[in-house]
C-alpha cells in the first residue's frame, strides 16, 4: 500500500506517458525495473491508455508498448539486434565456436518479433 502512494506521487509517471503518447513505446535499461514496477505502472497509466504491452528483451532491457507505432519500432529495434546476433552466430561458427548462447538469444528474440506481430492494439 506505501508502495502504491509512493508511485501515485511520482514524478516519472508523467514524464513516462508523454513519452508513451510521443513515441508509442519506451524503454527501460537496467536491472532494477521489475514485473512488480511495470505493473505498478501499467495501473497508473490505464487512465490514459487502453493497451499496454510490456516485454523484456534481457535483464537489461525491457520495452512498454501502447499502439502500433510503438510495436512496429519495437519490432524493427529487435530485428536489428537479431541480425547483429545472426552475424555474431556465422563468426563463432566459422572460428569454431560454441554457438549455444547465441542461438538461444535469436530464438527468445525471434519469439518476441513474432508474439509483437500478432499482437493488436483497440483504439
Amino acid at each position: 500500500m506505501e508502495r502504491n502512494a509512493m508511485l501515485e506521487h511520482d514524478p516519472f509517471i508523467p514524464v513516462l506517458a508523454e513519452k508513451l503518447h510521443i513515441h508509442g513505446y519506451y524503454t527501460f535499461y537496467g536491472e532494477h525495473y521489475n514485473e512488480t514496477d511495470m505493473e505498478q505502472y501499467r495501473k497508473h497509466l490505464f487512465t490514459t491508455f487502453n493497451n499496454i504491452v510490456w516485454i523484456e528483451l534481457d535483464a537489461r532491457k525491457k520495452y512498454m508498448i501502447v499502439d502500433h507505432r510503438g510495436r512496429n519500432t519495437v519490432m524493427k529495434l529487435i530485428e536489428g539486434m537479431l541480425n547483429t546476433r545472426r552475424t555474431l552466430r556465422a563468426n563463432q561458427a566459422m572460428a569454431g565456436t560454441d554457438t549455444k548462447d547465441v542461438d538461444q538469444e535469436i530464438t527468445h528474440f525471434s519469439k518476441l518479433v513474432h508474439m509483437l506481430k500478432f499482437t493488436t492494439f483497440r483504439p
